[in-house]
């Protein structure tokens, strides 16, 4: 048996189905990607990538891919910045923890950013049905799916990578369709700075054509962060904030600049990010609600031939900075183990769900954990022990390299799914390796002596 000439459907043509793809044909699969949206303008704002999921980028097309990014992404950021509401100073950090990280980490606009991804998939010559959503998921001998257009799609495996709305958890694995607010949301928006910004004087350090800006600003309930790139042109910002508002059938909107500016005043922010939002274009501004998953007892089909991947499988709150990353380290280790498994796809699928579960359920509930540290520490703590609201960056999780660790531990894993072994999914899958204690932090003034010294 063998992997050559696979037949991998995949619904979803977001980072996490597109990595799949990417992944799955340079190992010379047949990947199909069904996705509901036309083109890639339709995905706004910003991303960010760190070096967990870079570093599998960073191979794509002998670095090609990574030269693409970076010329669209952050590539002249020094610092990341946190501030108090009033706009003291806190913390300050490396943007790169490691030289090597500049090729890894990636922050700009997500819809550049996917054309990317596009573009590479295609020279792989990945099929790429965009435009047509999936209506059903088929669960048998020979699994598929069928569109609203009335398309079928039949394969080897269906891989679901639909995202938080996910209809393969209905269809597949036959839960309810349990949509819950995380009693937050963020007003977020991208726009192009001018020479009319640069005459702001609370915008003009933002229009730095020789700095990119990463800054955050925390207060009760709040906290803002703002990106700069492509030489002073470009600006992102997202604010979170408490929201109970319904969210049974959607839970993305247009925004509105008067409620931002209500939130700005009652954390008693400074007037720089009132500027900023003055300074967006209302059509612009989304206002999303956070929805929150319950993590998943298994990932995959009564046949073991459909999987769920990325958010699908683990939705993130963004306080994770993973959920990107995470996605793409799903899709390496899901083509290494359909490769490993050579032709056995079920045996593949419960591998690569022993290889991704505990890894992703630890990263995925952090989440909440980093989001109520953010949003509940007072500002004496903050001041007294100001590493607290710095950016989840723990060595476990962003030097992890999923394709090795894939390869790491598909025999032993395997042998454990051809000798029925018993036990629940934790206790069957690879230790996670890490938890979010402090003690488990990157310990950043020896990581900053240490990137100094490299550069």
């Amino acid at each position: 048996m063998t992997s050559d000439g696979l037949r991998v459907v995949i619904v979803g043509g977001g980072f996490g189905g597109l990595c799949a793809a990417i992944e799955c044909r340079i190992r010379g699969m047949n990947p199909v990607v069904v996705e509901a949206y036309p083109t890639s303008t339709a995905y706004g704002d910003i991303i960010d990538f760190f070096p967990n999921g870079g570093r599998i980028i960073e191979k794509w097309d002998n670095g090609r891919v990574s030269r693409e990014l970076m010329s669209m992404c952050i590539n002249q950021g020094d610092r990341f910045e946190y501030y108090m509401a009033d706009g003291t100073l806190v913390w300050s950090e490396p943007w790169l923890l490691r030289k090597e990280h500049f090729w890894r980490q990636y922050a700009g606009h997500r819809g550049q950013m996917h054309q990317v991804f596009v573009d590479y998939a295609k020279r792989l010559g990945v099929e790429l049905r965009f435009g047509d959503s999936v209506a059903e998921y088929i669960d048998g001998e020979r699994p598929g799916v069928i569109t609203k257009k009335g398309t079928k799609y039949f394969g080897d495996v269906v891989i679901a990578a639909d995202g938080p709305r996910s209809k393969a958890r209905q269809q597949v694995l036959g839960l309810p369709d349990a949509k819950v607010n995380s009693g937050y949301a963020i007003y977020r928006a991208y726009y192009s700075l001018s020479e009319e910004h640069k005459r702001n004087p609370y915008l003009k350090e933002f229009c730095n054509p020789d700095r990119d800006l990463t800054m955050m600003w925390v207060a009760k309930d709040l906290h803002a962060i703002i990106y700069t790139w492509n030489k002073g042109r470009d600006l992102g910002w997202v604010l979170t904030h408490k929201d109970s508002a319904d969210i049974g059938e959607s839970w993305s909107f247009s925004g509105r600049i008067e409620d931002v500016l209500k939130c700005i005043d009652e954390g008693g922010f400074e007037q720089k990010l009132r500027e900023v939002v003055l300074a967006t274009p209302e059509s612009r501004l989304v206002d999303y609600k956070l929805v929150w998953r319950q993590p998943l007892t298994t990932w995959l089909s009564k046949s073991s031939k459909i999987a769920l991947i990325g958010d699908a499988a683990h939705c993130h709150l963004p306080t994770s900075a993973q959920g990107g990353s995470q996605a793409l380290e799903d899709g390496v280790a899901l083509a290494v183990a359909l490769q490993r498994a050579k032709g056995d796809v079920t045996l593949g699928l419960k591998v690569f769900e022993r290889i991704r579960f505990n890894r992703s359920h630890v990263i995925h509930m952090s989440s909440i954990q980093i989001r109520d540290g953010y949003h509940t520490l007072d500002e004496e703590t903050i001041k007294k022990h100001p590493e607290t609201i710095n950016l989840p960056r723990w060595t476990w999780v962003i030097e992890h390299d999923a394709e090795a660790n894939a390869e790491k531990h598909f025999d032993h894993l395997a042998q454990d799914v051809r000798n029925n072994r018993q036990g629940t999914i934790e206790e069957l899958s690879v230790p996670a390796e890490g938890d979010f204690s402090i003690a488990g932090r990157v310990d950043h003034a020896i990581m900053e002596k240490s990137l100094q010294a490299s550069l």
